[in-house]
């Protein structure tokens, strides 16, 4: 039998937040324990992405979005470009290569159903890094027979986007195809069901996604026809969601226990969340947000002010996000969950689907998905919410009295307006959701983010890649360079349209 080499050093090296360049991650000097089941494999990588997802989620992701506020100079808070802004999520590959490792064994074994789960996690990585920086190394940093690339190609994204939906595609084939029991699986505890859910909905994601460029009638027509090969979500119990335990220090949310952080003071919700949220009467902001010190209520800062003029003027994220040191009693280990795919974007994707004839029903099936999105919102957070909260609690976050009548919300009205309806609302639902959030604003343009007065006037379109790519992989970085046009914040990736 084929053994896979966990390397121990390298895994340790994934607990940071940067790596180094592609010679660092591809290349294994030693192998000191080795083991046989793939299922060892996959609790570490299952808690490493989730924790970069989440983490991301909070510093980055949501503040490019403009879902959240930060005052301090670094990284995407003011659009500036720094060194650390240029490895985000670029340590991605080291986990593809255990999934790699996982992928070569079950392949020797015929152990299809840990194929089928390396396979949807992989796409995932490689979705987040092709959505963060255009051009990416993709087939042979996926090559689970090849060892010691140090300086793979590069491939453009629409290239990118077809593997990853080729995978996608091989993993249903084999998701339950084979008779072993998966353990080491803390995402969904061995439900190949759920697997299989989770990459119908990333398919569905990367189908949307470029629906600019290529058109995705067929496919998507085809996964709605066939539930029994492309199963959906049925709500938010069954979203591809990690839940953290909180037995353990590794198990419990990645800033809980961070002293050095800045949500006391440089971090708040902005103020197109709150603009939005208060002018829905949207109960979800007492979950999104605590009310401002200064006066009970809820307001948002404008991002990449280079300063905020008194953090008591502005609102806090909710304290499910909160780390201990700001709130000993109310600070949960365990209440936020790293959200990888969600039934809401799965509805969502769905409404805008029909809306714009990529699936039968029309705006009469549109509404219905749209409807389901936004209520099961409310549910999934009415059920996070410890019971230790006297407010709020699960039975004030509802959808309030004419919510989905009043103009805002109302399905109704021009093709055009539905689907900014849908867009708001997505956009709403991928608070906390890794980079998401802002790349369907990249998609769609929609809601309208201002850059902030401290950034060189413009909105991020994309990642800057590593420096030790050009400097350790130069040949190939430059080629990316050119499919791009350049490497700098402005350039758009190639399925933009914003």
């Amino acid at each position: 039998m084929k053994r896979i080499h966990l390397i121990f050093a390298m895994m340790s090296v994934l607990l940071g937040s940067c790596t180094k360049g592609f010679e660092d991650i591809n290349t294994n000097p030693n192998t000191p324990d080795k083991i046989t089941n793939p299922g060892l494999l996959l609790p570490n990588i299952f808690r490493l992405a989730a924790n970069d997802n989440l983490s991301n989620s909070f510093d980055r992701g949501s503040i490019a979005a403009d879902l959240i506020a930060s005052a301090y100079a670094s990284d995407f808070t003011n659009w500036t470009r720094t060194d650390a802004s240029t490895y985000f999520c670029w340590n991605y590959y080291g986990y593809i290569r255990d999934l790699n490792e996982i992928i070569s064994v079950s392949d020797e074994e015929g152990l299809n159903n840990y194929k089928g789960i390396a396979l949807v996690l992989r796409s995932w990585l490689f979705q987040n890094l092709t959505d963060l920086y255009g051009p990416i190394p993709f087939r042979e940093a996926a090559d689970a027979k090849a060892t010691n690339i140090d300086k793979p190609h590069y491939e453009q994204q629409d290239a990118v986007y077809a593997g990853l939906l080729d995978d996608l595609e091989e993993a249903q084939d084999l998701l339950g195809s084979s008779n072993e029991t998966v353990i080491g699986d803390i995402l969904y505890n061995g439900s190949l069901d759920n697997w299989k859910k989770f990459a119908t909905g990333l398919s569905l994601r990367l189908l949307m996604r470029r629906s600019n460029k290529v058109d995705p009638t067929q496919k998507m027509t085809t996964i709605v026809a066939n539930s029994t090969k492309y199963p959906l979500f049925i709500s938010h119990k069954d979203q591809a969601a990690l839940t953290y335990p909180g037995d353990r220090l590794e198990d419990e949310i990645p800033f809980y226990r961070n002293s050095n952080s800045d949500y006391a003071t440089s971090v708040r919700i902005s103020a197109n969340l709150a603009n939005y949220l208060s002018g829905m009467n949207d109960a979800r902001i007492y979950v999104f947000a605590l009310p401002a010190s200064i006066d009970n209520k809820y307001h948002g800062a404008t991002n990449g002010t280079g300063d905020f003029d008194n953090p008591a003027n502005y609102s806090a994220p909710g304290m499910l996000w909160a780390p201990l040191q700001f709130n000993n009693d109310l600070a949960s280990a365990t209440a936020a969950q790293s959200i990888f795919y969600s039934y809401s974007e799965e509805q969502f994707t769905l409404a805008e689907a029909a809306e714009r004839g990529f699936i039968p029903g029309g705006s009469a099936a549109a509404e219905t998905y749209y409807k389901n999105g936004i209520g099961d919102q409310f549910s999934y957070y009415a059920s996070r919410l410890p019971n230790t909260y006297t407010f709020p609690k699960a039975a004030d976050i509802v959808p309030s009295t004419g919510y989905f009548e009043q103009s805002a919300v109302a399905y109704t009205g021009t093709t055009d307006q539905k689907l900014k309806r849908i867009y708001l609302q997505k956009w709403l639902s991928l608070y906390m959701v890794g980079y998401e959030a802002w790349s369907e604003w990249r998609r769609t343009g929609f809601p309208t983010i201002h850059a902030g007065p401290v950034s060189p006037g413009y909105v991020p379109q994309r990642c800057l890649y590593p420096a030790d790519e050009q400097r350790l992989n130069e040949v190939n970085y430059q080629q990316a360079v050119s499919w791009l046009g350049n490497d700098d914040l402005k350039t758009k990736v190639w399925w933009a349209a914003n």
